[in-house]
């Protein structure tokens, strides 16, 4: 099987699974808004919550400036998220978290 989107593992609730990196799959599904906006609003309309469906940390910049945060998501997270995104790479990225 091909890697559409690289998948490690992260320990959430005191329980190994597998995730995505959430910018891996937002660049994956093409979406045209800000990374920011779109995993947050999205966190909130589907009511996803912290240390169940994600991990959230922050990761200084190496030239400085305000710290991103990354969020490592489950694969049920992932596969909602691509689900709702109603398009070919959105139906190609939740095809794939199946298989996996």
């Amino acid at each position: 099987m091909n890697t559409l989107i690289p998948i490690s593992e992260q320990t959430i609730d005191q329980e190994t699974v597998q995730t995505v990196n959430a910018r891996d799959l937002h660049a994956f599904l093409e979406i045209t808004s800000k990374f920011a906006d779109w995993i947050k609003n999205r966190i909130k309309e589907c009511n996803f919550r912290e240390n169940i469906d994600f991990i959230g940390f922050s990761k200084n910049l190496e030239k400085g400036g305000r710290p991103s945060i990354e969020y490592h998501i489950t694969l049920d997270m992932a596969k909602h998220l691509s689900m709702i995104e109603r398009n070919d790479k959105g139906h190609e990225a939740r095809q794939y978290f199946i298989k996996c």
